[in-house]
């Protein structure tokens, strides 16, 4: 059952028009909770970067290896770059909205609810999916967005809904696995989570790219997985893909070795 007071606000997560609406809506609707899109993992990383504070050392590689974790990391940090690259060339830091929805929430003493998934189950589940053709095709787009120059950056049309749809059937074209797991099994968890809040009053910061599918599984609560279907990571990938991602990471080193030698 929907909220009796609530309110879905959809965000591009570098984008400094959003921070103002997510501040203005919380300010003037004084919610009991805010609600953002962000695991416990990476709000706490979120409040490190705010605060300054460094953080802790990665794991060593042969420790990944060992834990099997290697897809996730490679993908986790390229999506980082990647983000953090965008938000370079606009002047926002990439979360930006989030630490304001939190600053927001605790001025008015707002409870703050963490709603998505981890996100090393996102991307673990994303991996399982995958066939060999999709993983390698989808980490080599990714490395071509890390080296590929951004033009005129139209950050705001992307929370457009025509954009929106648009965007969203060609990544749901291209990658159809990472497609079901970054964004349909999350629009379930994140409404999932948003039911599960007992306050009335909330507000809810998450992508754009989510408020569509949040609202559907709201007014349609019984299509949503549960969560062990949800949060499941039991299948691994083959011994020898890690291979290939290990090689991965050496070329993606080699080649940012060679760009600042003969720069």
């Amino acid at each position: 059952m929907r909220k009796e007071c609530l309110t879905i606000i959809g965000t591009a997560h570098v984008s400094k028009e959003s921070v103002e609406e997510v501040k203005d809506t919380i300010y003037g609707e004084k919610p009991e909770v805010v609600a953002i899109e962000l695991d416990y993992n990476r709000f706490i990383r979120l409040s490190k970067k705010k605060s300054g504070t460094k953080e802790e050392k990665n794991m060593r590689v042969t420790e990944i290896v060992k834990e099997k974790k290697v897809g996730i990391y490679v993908t986790s940090g390229i999506l980082s770059f990647i983000q953090g690259k965008i938000g370079a060339e606009l002047d926002v830091k990439p979360g930006s909205e989030m630490i304001a929805a939190i600053d927001a929430g605790y001025d008015i003493g707002a409870k703050i609810a963490l709603i998505d998934r981890d996100i090393n189950i996102t991307l673990q589940r994303a991996i399982n999916k995958m066939g060999l053709f999709e993983k390698l095709k989808f980490l080599f787009s990714l490395i071509y967005a890390m080296f590929s120059r951004g033009d005129e950056l139209e950050i705001e049309d992307l929370k457009k809904q025509e954009t929106l749809e648009e965007v969203m059937e060609y990544f749901k074209k291209t990658s159809p696995s990472v497609y079901e797991v970054l964004v349909q099994e999350r629009d379930a968890y994140l409404a999932n989570s948003i039911l599960g809040i007992e306050k009335d009053h909330v507000v809810a910061v998450v992508g754009a790219g989510h408020k569509k599918g949040i609202n559907h599984y709201l007014d349609n609560p019984d299509e949503i997985p549960s969560i062990e279907e949800l949060t499941d990571t039991k299948k691994s990938g083959f011994p020898w893909m890690r291979i290939i991602l290990l090689f991965i990471i050496i070329l993606i080193i080699l080649t940012i070795l060679k760009f600042f030698i003969f720069i």
